[in-house]
């Protein structure tokens, strides 16, 4: 049932829509909390979220294997906040068609259509950083190994070896 080897895209397409769908929680929990002050951190967000950072996270990913060993890490995470922007306002701008979108920036002062607002971009920086130092690279570390029992041992790696099977 499991494929040996590397986790296949639905697999990291799954683990990047959990993950994105978490953080949003987290997020707007954080955000009732330094706003109002509400110590029951009601988190929210919508089930298209999951769509939505599932596929941000693949496209992401995709960029940080193609630019990883030619632009800069200063660089990629600039690029990525300019797709988060770009993949923001677009699904934002679909849902909105369905009275569905789940967020509205109005409200700030560097709005752009109540679907985006620059003052966000900090923010997305740090996210999208953290996303490929932390969310992509540990998701392509993932093998499944099908009941083999893989052993690290010093020696192996010190001789370009990483893996020894029992």
């Amino acid at each position: 049932m499991l494929d040996h080897g590397p986790i296949s895209a639905w697999v990291r397409f799954y683990i990047y829509a959990i993950h994105g769908y978490f953080a949003e929680v987290m997020f707007t929990a954080g955000w009732e909390f330094v706003v109002n002050m509400n110590w029951k951190f009601p988190g929210v967000t919508s089930v298209w979220s999951l769509l939505i950072y599932g596929v941000s996270n693949m496209v992401i990913e995709h960029l940080y294997l193609r630019l990883k060993d030619t632009v800069g890490l200063k660089g990629r995470v600039c690029l990525y906040v300019i797709w988060i922007y770009l993949w923001e306002f677009s699904t934002g701008l679909i849902l909105r068609q369905f009275d569905a979108c789940p967020w509205d920036y109005s409200p700030f002062d560097f709005d752009f259509f109540g679907l985006i607002t620059l003052e966000y971009a900090p923010a997305w920086f740090i996210g999208a950083l953290l996303t490929e130092q932390v969310l992509i690279k540990n998701t392509l570390r993932l093998n499944f190994h099908g009941g083999e029992k893989v052993v690290q041992s010093t020696t192996d790696i010190r001789n370009g070896s990483s893996k020894k099977k029992f």
